[in-house]
C-alpha cells in the first residue's frame, strides 16, 4: 500500500504543531509534507529500528505500544491531531524499543527523518514546539502509570473513550470491544460490562464496534481525574510565555 496515496484534500495545518509554526518556518519544510491516509493497525515505527518518517496527524490515532517478551501489548500514549510520532528523532536517538502503530484510521503528512533533522538545527519554533509536547507526552505516561495501577476499569475506559473522540473527525467511529480491551490492557469481558453499563446509562450509543458520545459531560463524571490533569498540562504549556524570540506558545 502506498501511504502517500490520500483520499481527499490533506490541510497539514490541521495539525496543531504545524499549524503554530510562523509562516516562513511552514513554508520551508511544506514542500517535503507528503499527504498520508492510513488504516487501523499501519505500523509507524518498529522497535528498535531507524525512523524513517515522523507522522503529524490531523485526524485519527496512533499509540506508542508497550510490547513484552511474551507477545503483550499495552497501549500507553495517544498520537493526534495535537502531537507527532517518532519523538526518537527529535531526542536525538532516533529509535525506540517500543512501536507506534495507528489504532484508528489516520490523516495527515509525514516527514522525513532527515528532513526533521534538518529543520531542528536551525533552532526555530518546531523545536520550542516538540521541546514542549515531548513533555506532554512525558506527563502523559506518567499519568496513565498511576491509571492503570490505581483507577477501576470502568474509568479507565470512559477517559480513553474521551481521548480518542477528541482526536477524530468521525462520529460514530469504530472501536470494536477486543480492541478497547487490548488497549486498556484487560479481557473483554470486563469492557463488555463497561460499555454496557455506559449505554444503558445514555452516556454513548454501541452497535457493531461503532461507538458514539452522546453524553460527554456525563462520560467525564464516569472517567477518573487523569484526563483532567493531562488536560491542564497541555493547555498550561499552549498558553506559556514564548521562550525565545519569535517563538510561539503551544497548542
Amino acid at each position: 500500500m502506498d501511504p502517500t496515496g490520500s483520499r481527499g484534500r490533506v490541510d497539514p495545518l490541521g495539525n496543531r504543531i504545524l499549524a503554530g509554526l510562523p509562516t516562513t518556518e511552514y513554508e520551508r519544510i511544506a514542500a517535503a509534507l507528503e499527504p498520508v491516509n492510513l488504516p487501523r493497525s499501519t505500523v509507524l515505527d518498529r522497535p528498535n529500528e531507524e525512523i524513517e518518517y515522523v507522522y503529524f496527524p490531523t485526524s485519527g490515532i496512533a499509540s506508542i505500544i508497550a510490547l513484552g517478551e511474551e507477545g503483550e501489548a499495552v497501549d500507553t500514549t495517544l498520537i493526534g491531531r495535537e502531537g507527532m510520532t517518532g519523538l526518537a528523532v527529535f531526542l536525538g536517538s532516533g529509535q525506540m524499543p517500543v512501536a507506534t502503530a495507528v489504532q484508528l484510521p489516520l490523516k495527515g503528512v509525514r516527514l522525513g527523518a532527515n528532513a526533521l533533522r534538518a529543520e531542528l538545527a536551525r533552532d526555530g519554533a518546531l523545536v520550542d514546539r516538540l521541546r514542549r509536547y515531548t513533555q506532554v507526552v512525558m506527563v502523559s505516561l506518567v499519568q496513565l502509570t498511576l491509571c492503570n495501577r490505581a483507577h477501576r476499569l470502568d474509568q479507565r475506559a470512559a477517559r480513553w473513550l474521551l481521548q480518542v473522540d477528541e482526536r477524530v473527525d468521525e462520529s460514530p467511529f469504530e472501536v470494536t470491544q477486543e480492541f478497547l480491551a487490548a488497549m486498556i490492557g484487560v479481557q473483554r469481558p470486563s469492557v463488555s460490562l463497561a460499555v454496557r453499563q455506559f449505554k444503558d446509562a445514555g452516556l454513548i450509543s454501541y452497535s457493531r464496534g461503532r461507538i458514539m458520545i452522546l453524553d460527554r459531560e456525563g462520560l467525564l463524571g464516569r472517567s477518573c481525574g487523569c484526563i483532567r490533569i493531562m488536560r491542564e498540562e497541555e493547555r498550561r504549556l499552549r498558553d506559556a510565555p514564548r521562550s525565545g524570540p519569535g517563538l510561539t506558545p503551544f497548542g
